[in-house]
């Protein structure tokens, strides 16, 4: 009787360090889904990962460098883009697949090197962010992101002309007023060169855009505003080669951005606005010809129509911390 009471005793004691006492590591893939967490609806939300239970489409739509066919590509049981994750056949380039024939992820890389075609809003919108042109589809790449090395990432080369993903909606379709907006975003950057990472620029120079890192290593935001106006970067030196979460927020009359769930100096700053109508939201590049785009790597990228309250961004940037950092 002692012995079981005692063997029972040990039992008892191991669960209790290995739920409570942290024993086990922690499952990123255990992270709530994200746009279930908050009560605003997003004008795009982008991701290598599922962000709501309810999504059911596919991830993305991939090219393969060999014989430029192309597939889209679900989550796996995970709900992550991985080598196990099954990929549709929809153009058989001049391989001998077959439109509709299903294989796994790794299978269809094989060799290969694999370019974005089309980045699938999960939001209600079905905003996708498209680019026809091969030469500036980004790449696709696993084991890029994350704190082990195992998560997906999309990778931007900037050099004239960069690579970018296109949402191909008027400005005025995205953030209210064509002012105020949220930016919600995980990457690294991997340069500090005179950079248009994302955003929209229009022929008047107006722009909803985001330098990450220009030159002089600061991270710049020009929102709702022509350029150059005040309170408009902050340092940013020591991100260079890290995955960092950055929000960016307008309102009607300030500036906001974090970082990792911190605050910069570029917080609550002040900043007239001025609406603007037309163009089109670049992921990689503002949209300009012969400018360097963003070099480095972005996994997820969330626009809201509004500035969101500081309880919401606390919400989306340890989501996205919790998952990817």
């Amino acid at each position: 009787m002692k012995i079981k009471k005692y063997f029972y005793s040990l039992v008892l004691s191991l669960i209790t360090l290995t739920f409570f006492g942290q024993s086990l590591p922690a499952n990123r893939y255990h992270v709530p889904y994200l746009l279930d967490q908050v009560s605003v609806s997003p004008s795009f939300a982008y991701s290598l990962r599922k962000l709501s239970r309810g999504y059911t489409g596919f991830a993305v739509k991939i090219r393969r460098s060999t014989d430029n066919a192309e597939a889209n590509v679900s989550f796996n049981n995970n709900d992550i883009v991985a080598n196990d994750s099954q990929v549709v056949i929809t153009s058989q380039g001049s391989s001998s697949l077959t439109v509709g024939q299903k294989i796994t992820y790794s299978a269809f890389v094989g060799a290969s090197n694999v370019f974005v075609t089309t980045w699938y809003d999960q939001g209600a919108n079905a905003y996708n962010a498209i680019q026809t042109i091969n030469a500036n589809q980004p790449r696709l790449v696993l084991n890029s992101a994350g704190s082990s090395n195992t998560l997906p990432s999309i990778l931007y080369n900037g050099a004239v002309e960069p690579d970018c993903l296109v949402v191909n909606q008027p400005i005025q379709n995205l953030i209210n007023s064509g002012i105020n907006g949220s930016f919600m975003l995980l990457c690294k950057p991997t340069q500090n060169t005179d950079q248009h990472s994302f955003g929209m620029r229009s022929a008047s120079n107006w722009r909803w855009s985001i330098h990450i890192n220009w030159s002089d290593e600061y991270c710049y935001f020009d929102a709702s505003e022509e350029c150059c106006a005040t309170n408009r970067r902050f340092y940013n030196s020591s991100s260079l080669n890290i995955y960092k979460q950055y929000s960016f927020v307008r309102g009607t009359a300030y500036k906001t951005i974090r970082l990792n769930n911190v605050v910069t100096t570029l917080n609550n700053a002040s900043a007239t606005s001025y609406s603007q109508t037309g163009g089109a939201f670049y992921l990689g590049s503002w949209g300009a010809t012969n400018a360097k785009g963003f070099y480095g790597n972005a996994p997820e990228a969330i626009l809201f129509p509004t500035d969101l309250a500081t309880s919401e961004l606390d919400i989306i940037e340890r989501n996205q911390m919790n998952f990817w950092l």
